[in-house]
């Protein structure tokens, strides 16, 4: 009668198994299956006190894997680009003539940016956006 095999395990010293496995994971030509890639902000945009027709930026730079979209919200709404408004190309929030007559559409208040890539998505801190009340008139 032949001998009973034994497991190829009991052969190999303790641990080896997870050594091989790790170093397949680590030499595995698959980069984006083993990896992950957060987005963080790099600035945010912060409170700011401006007067009417004076330009102002808000900064949004985020840092993650490209691509990454950002969006603005003011108070809780997408914001629309126009010939006044622009998402500048690091993200930012340019106006280049604040509003805020009474009858006229309000630049006045919280904005927000939104990043986005493939990994989801962050938003950042509320920036008050607030008209001086000197020469607003």
């Amino acid at each position: 009668m032949a001998p009973p095999l034994r497991p190829l395990a009991r052969l190999r010293p303790p641990g080896m198994l997870l050594r091989a496995l790790l170093l397949l994971l680590l030499l595995s030509p698959l980069p984006g299956v083993w990896c992950f890639s957060e987005l963080s902000f790099v600035k945010e945009p912060q409170d700011v006190t401006v007067t009417r027709k004076d330009p102002v930026v808000l900064d949004c730079q985020a840092h993650g894997e490209v691509p990454i979209k950002v969006t603005w919200l003011k108070n809780g709404a997408k914001v629309s680009e126009n010939k006044r408004i622009e998402v500048l190309s690091n993200g930012s929030l340019y106006i280049s003539e604040v509003e805020g007559r009474r009858g006229e559409q309000s630049d006045e208040g919280f904005y927000q940016c939104l990043a986005m890539n493939k990994y989801g998505a962050i938003l950042s801190q509320k920036a008050h956006l607030a008209l001086s009340r000197i020469g607003n008139t």
